[in-house]
């Protein structure tokens, strides 16, 4: 008998044989403290079940567990020899043998109970490879008996355990048959969420990455799944592709909410007659209110747990959602997201640019998630970037928690102050550059009217310097970094007539951000790039308020230069 290790789990302790080796001792406590008893302490389990450990080494799951829980019956899969008498004596010794089974076997898809698997690395028990022949084996090779997956659903277990590296996939495909009520373990790939059941509870940790695809008791009674809103109006040219483009073949999952927002075009029909029959197709309709209060409708009338905003005007790569939807189940973060391509439609099809951003995220760094590539983009690299609420996921509870709406008395814009308040409470957003949101340019985009309404991102900034002081955000530079650039790109579009009105404001607003966050704002300043227009009235603006002390009161300040209206009236 090998040292024993002294394993605490479920409220036990006991002393287990671990057999030959340290690797599994460690790597077994280890599993217990990270995974497995985190992942039963977040509800009470009931006073009896079927508990199957895949996977279970000496015991060191198991045994604890039986201990903790008499009521349970578990049955042990282990294709190891020397662990499986490991195993086998810690049950004896315990006096478990009338509730724990022990079976010498490893679950494998494929499996038919002879000479399905072998291992190459001594050092690593369960670390397998299905049907391989010895001469791809990385060392010295050992036959190990096997069974299917299905062997382990017609037992209809109440919760699976599982170490089964690479093959998780068919052990939760096999698993649909009979879902059991709680699942941990850890994968060494991104299996498909969907081989998930809604009523599983599901903590499986992703080896060697910061993610784990996490399923518990559905918040708020939210459905597990996607709704893409799709704000419509007069876009019958262009709906059909946008919506066909957002839906995956055989995920149910994922539906788009078309919002018609009053629209005087067929738009409404063409949805009718394109996805009539398809219930991953909901068309919603209501009188005209803008496109902020059309993705506020939609969100209102979805129940699913993820929501994402698209123009009605655009499209996405095949899968982009389903895809973003897995790096969102799995990294839990707020919000996920994807690349865009701006792109023109020409006589010859599109024409794509390039990412405005790629040179830009290059230096993050990129990390393996399956096949694919993500990076984690920091909350401030979003904020000071060109506004695009429309190629990311949101998490419906973090939007929720944190009171983040589209503002409908905007009418241009609406999306800016969205962008930057998700983006600062998401903090790290995982991006993958490979997929990526079609955005298209044409000159009936607001953003390029250059008429009054380019002076609603004065409202916004406004806005977020209120929100900002009422939450106690603790840095508002990455903002300050914004409000620039949208200074700098709105001066390249809005008319002549309307740029001294315009700098006005924006100079009446950059001095109220300087009288709530002081000299803090200095190293941002790009303000000796913009007209002289900006500089006099800033030196006009800072002499009326010389007498006053900085204060978040400045926050709640006005100016008939920040709206819209006046501006209009006064023209």
């Amino acid at each position: 008998m090998s040292d024993p290790v002294f394993v605490s789990a479920f409220g036990h302790s006991v002393a287990l044989d671990p057999g030959p080796g340290g690797f599994l001792g460690a790597d077994s406590l280890w599993r217990l403290r990270e995974i497995y008893e985190p992942a039963l302490a977040r509800e009470a389990l009931p006073d009896s079940g079927l508990a199957v450990d895949i996977g279970a080494g000496f015991g060191a799951f198991a045994l604890p567990f039986a201990l903790a829980f008499p009521g349970w019956q578990i049955r042990c899969f282990e294709p190891e020899e020397e662990s499986y008498a490991a195993l086998c004596r810690n049950i004896d010794r315990l006096g478990l043998r009338g509730r724990v089974q022990a079976t010498r076997a490893a679950i494998v898809p494929g499996a038919r109970g002879g000479r399905a698997l072998l291992r190459g690395d001594r050092e690593k028990p369960g670390f397998l490879a299905a049907d391989l022949p010895e001469w791809q084996g990385t060392g010295p090779a050992q036959s190990l008996p096997a069974l299917p997956p299905a062997h382990v659903a017609a037992l209809t277990p109440t919760l699976v355990k599982f170490t089964c590296p690479g093959q998780e996939a068919g052990l939760l495909g096999a698993l649909q048959a009979a879902p059991p009520r709680w699942l941990i373990g850890e994968s060494w790939q991104p299996v498909p969420s969907t081989l998930l059941a809604p009523e599983t509870r599901a903590y499986v940790p992703l080896a060697g990455t910061p993610f784990r695809l996490q399923q518990g008791p559905a918040s708020g009674g939210l459905r597990p799944g996607l709704d893409v809103v799709v704000a419509m109006y007069n876009s019958a040219a262009t709906i059909r592709a946008c919506v066909a483009s957002t839906l995956t073949a055989g995920r149910d999952d994922i539906r788009a909410l078309v919002v018609d927002d009053g629209s005087t075009d067929s738009g409404a029909e063409e949805v009718r007659r394109a996805f009539g029959d398809d219930p991953r197709v909901v068309l919603l309709q209501k009188v005209n209110g803008g496109c902020a209060s059309a993705r506020n409708h939609g969100r209102m009338a979805s129940d699913a747990a993820h929501l994402a905003f698209v123009d009605a005007d655009d499209t996405v790569d095949p899968d982009f959602f389903a895809n973003l939807l897995e790096l969102a189940r799995y990294s839990g973060a707020p919000i996920v997201q994807g690349s865009f391509a701006p792109f023109e439609d020409t006589p010859h099809g599109r024409l794509f640019a390039e990412p405005p951003e790629a040179a830009a995220h290059a230096g993050f760094p990129r990390q393996p998630f399956g096949s694919a590539q993500w990076y984690p983009l920091p909350w401030e690299a979003a904020v000071t970037g060109q506004p695009s609420i429309w190629r990311r996921v949101y998490r419906r509870d973090f939007l929720d928690a944190r009171d983040i709406w589209f503002p409908e008395h905007i009418r241009a814009f609406d999306d800016l102050l969205f962008q930057l308040v998700s983006c600062q409470h998401a903090g790290m957003i995982p991006t993958r550059e490979d997929l990526r949101y079609h955005y298209r340019q044409h000159a009936a985009q607001d953003i390029r009217a250059g008429d009054e309404r380019m002076i609603y991102s004065l409202e916004m900034y406004r806005l977020v310097l209120r929100r900002a002081v009422e939450e106690g955000w603790p840095r508002f530079d990455p903002f300050a970094v914004s409000f620039f650039n949208t200074l700098h790109w709105t001066l390249e579009t809005i008319r002549p007539d309307l740029a001294e009105p315009f700098l006005q404001g924006a100079a009446e607003l950059w001095v109220l951000m300087r009288k709530v966050f002081g000299r803090a704002l200095d190293p941002v300043d790009r303000s000796v790039s913009l007209p002289v227009a900006f500089a006099r009235q800033r030196r006009e603006t800072e002499a009326r308020l010389a007498g006053f002390a900085d204060s978040y009161a400045f926050a709640y300040l006005d100016s008939a230069a920040l709206h819209v209206d006046m501006v209009r009236a006064s023209a």
